[in-house]
């Protein structure tokens, strides 16, 4: 028998939150988040209401109702989900506290408006503790976790419009990049490498809304540049149980990146290519192609993502 302070954690799980990393496509208008395939539909933290059926009820009420799930299933499925469990409840030393800002806004409005990211994307990394900004600089910082879930070090991209910056955190840890993975409904099968973690985000933009895939069997790593030794060691360090995983080079077009891959291939790597589509140098301009509804087509990069 479930406990009654199980089922109340349950009740009160922020179903938004939830929904998204299920895959959820949710449309956030102001407090609320309505479901983009049924209008009528909004949530507002641990509630939904479903005005066309007459419906309305906290987080466990829902998966009984729109999956079909049993009480018991439910409760599990939401105390099982909690941003601490998916990330091993990382947690950032005192000195970097000490530095970052009080709020992200300058971040949150950098990666919007300037990088044409969703939020929903965005909020998601927000409450993970996967997106901070440096009080000093007000740059923002992606920290690096490693498969302990122990901060290593941060990934640091300017918010100056007309200035780009971007680096590594002095003192971050060898063979480590940013690293995410959205669900853990399913042991990882894939590692997803980028060259930085705006094209990780415009990535998770582009197939979770947009293409309405989960990407529940991937691990998604920004290495910072171009880095053989990340992904050496990534690769490594986050098998799951032993099992080793695929590694997927979703990086950009440019001369660059392909030499890089003939290094990889010399290391005796086996990869899948996922480049973005010939139209766009990275991910994050590919975003903005799709967004601005240029023509682009299906192509290889989305082919090759099917089973993701």
């Amino acid at each position: 028998m479930i406990d009654s302070e199980t089922i109340k954690t349950a009740r009160q799980t922020d179903l938004p939150l939830y929904l998204m990393a299920r895959g959820e496509l949710l449309i956030r208008e102001g407090n609320r988040y309505r479901h983009k395939g049924h209008n009528s539909l909004t949530f507002n933290k641990n509630a939904y209401y479903w005005n066309s059926r007459g419906e309305h009820g906290n987080a466990v009420d829902f998966l009984v109702s729109f999956y079909g799930m049993k009480f018991d299933d439910a409760v599990a499925s939401l105390t099982g989900y909690t941003y601490q469990n998916i990330f091993k409840e990382p947690i950032v030393p005192k000195l970097e506290v000490n530095s970052l800002a009080g709020d992200q806004r300058r971040a949150i409005a950098y990666l919007i408006k300037t990088r044409m990211i969703d939020y929903s994307v965005v909020n998601i990394l927000l409450r993970s503790k996967h997106i901070f900004q440096e009080k000093k600089t007000n740059n923002i910082l992606f920290p690096i976790y490693d498969e302990t879930g122990e901060y290593v070090g941060a990934e640091v991209q300017g918010t100056l419009s007309g200035k780009r910056f971007k680096g590594i955190k002095a003192k971050s840890k060898y063979g480590y990049g940013f690293n995410i993975q959205l669900t853990m409904s399913q042991k990882p099968k894939y590692a997803l490498f980028f060259e930085s973690c705006v094209d990780l985000l415009s990535f998770i933009d582009l197939k979770m809304l947009r293409e309405k895939k989960t990407l529940n069997r991937c691990i998604l790593i920004s290495m910072g540049g171009l880095k053989v030794c990340v992904v050496e060691n990534m690769l490594k360090k986050f098998a799951a149980d032993g099992s080793s995983l695929q590694p997927v080079m979703c990086i950009d077009n440019d001369y660059a990146s392909d030499s890089f891959l003939e290094i990889v291939s010399e290391r005796g790597i086996q990869f899948i290519n996922c480049k973005p589509d010939v139209y766009a140098k990275d991910y994050n301009e590919l975003l903005f192609f799709k967004k601005n509804c240029f023509n682009i087509g299906r192509g290889y990069m989305e082919r090759a993502l099917d089973n993701f």
